[in-house]
Order: C-alpha cells, then sequence, then structure tokens
C-alpha cells in the first residue's frame, strides 16, 4: 500500500510540475502581461497615430494606409515599447499592407479592414475590459518554446457548468531577440 501511495504522490507531483510555468516561460507569459499593462497606460499614445484614412467626404471611403503616419507609429514602438522588436514591427508592416490591399480591392467597403478592433489586445472591448480577460488568475497558460521563437497560448476561464473542451484559447507569438523574449505579433484567438 505504501508503494502505491508513493507512486500516486509521485504522479501528482509530476502533473503538477508540469501544468506549471518554468521560469523562461514564466517571463514570456510576464513579457505579454507587462505590455497589456504598458498599453493600458500609453493608450492615448497608441491611439494618436492615424494610421489610415479616408479619401472620401468626412473620412470616408475609399481608405488608404499613411505610410509616413505608419513609420512614425514603427519609430514609437522602437524607442518606447521594450515589449516588442522588430518581429512584431514587421507583422504590423505586414497587417497594414494587407489592409491597404483590402482597401484598394474594396474601394467602396465601409469597414476599414484591419483597424475595426483593438489591434494591440486583440478584441474590440477597451483595454480595462482586454486586461481582465487576459489576466485572470482562472485561466491556463501554455507556452511552447522552440528555439528561438515561442508561443504563448491562453485558455480563458471556464464559465460555471462548463468542461476542459469548452475553454477558449489564444495565442501571442514571441521571438528571442537580442537574447530578449519580445512579442512577434498581437495576440488573437487560435480559432
Amino acid at each position: 500500500m505504501k508503494k502505491w501511495t508513493s507512486i500516486v504522490c509521485l504522479l501528482m507531483l509530476s502533473f503538477a510540475a508540469q501544468a506549471q510555468l518554468n521560469a523562461e516561460q514564466e517571463s514570456i507569459r510576464q513579457t505579454f502581461f507587462s505590455f497589456l499593462k504598458f498599453y493600458q497606460r500609453n493608450e492615448k499614445a497608441f491611439n494618436s497615430f492615424v494610421l489610415y484614412k479616408g479619401k472620401g467626404k468626412d473620412n470616408a471611403p475609399p481608405y488608404k494606409v499613411q505610410w509616413n503616419e505608419a513609420e512614425k507609429y514603427f519609430n514609437y514602438l522602437r524607442k518606447n515599447v521594450p515589449y516588442v522588436g522588430e518581429a512584431y514591427i514587421n507583422a504590423e508592416r505586414n497587417h497594414f499592407k494587407f489592409s491597404d490591399s483590402c482597401f484598394k480591392d474594396d474601394p467602396t467597403e465601409e469597414i476599414a479592414v484591419g483597424f475595426d478592433y483593438d489591434r494591440w489586445a486583440g478584441g474590440q472591448e477597451s483595454i480595462q475590459y482586454t486586461i481582465k480577460w487576459y489576466t485572470s488568475p482562472k485561466n491556463k497558460y501554455e507556452v511552447v518554446i522552440k528555439g528561438n521563437t515561442a508561443t504563448l497560448r491562453i485558455g480563458s476561464e471556464l464559465y460555471k457548468g462548463a468542461e476542459e473542451k469548452d475553454r477558449s484559447w489564444s495565442f501571442v507569438p514571441f521571438v528571442k531577440e537580442k537574447g530578449k523574449w519580445k512579442m512577434a505579433d498581437n495576440v488573437y484567438p487560435a480559432d
């Protein structure tokens, strides 16, 4: 009986150890949390860039990405946001190129594709709501590291009566730049 009790205890301890993040994984999760707090404190500065503009009356379509303003935004990120690096800036640039191509493909579209939600925090809610969503102590966090890239997976807390299969997931890509983990893109739903 002692032998079985010891084996069960050992299995439970190993499962608990796997469920927790190691120091490097925790630093990645903490980088994301720090970014969200920084963004919350500096939301006005992030939103001060006029990244697209409508050519029509009262800023109506057709839209166009303001590339000079985008470069100012990228410089702001480089100088002021320690949680992102060049991979993040390249991802943003690619998102803007995609949006610009959508603007050209459908010049009458009323919704400014790529700018119709909070790109930085990944939702259509305010950062006050979003930060609670992503940092809830009832969330599940997983970090998969492969060389100099990593993915933070955030499983939302389960609502009353929900099962594990009902958990919704979001992810944040990371890359190691100059020895530090930096966000490589914004947070997105896994589906």
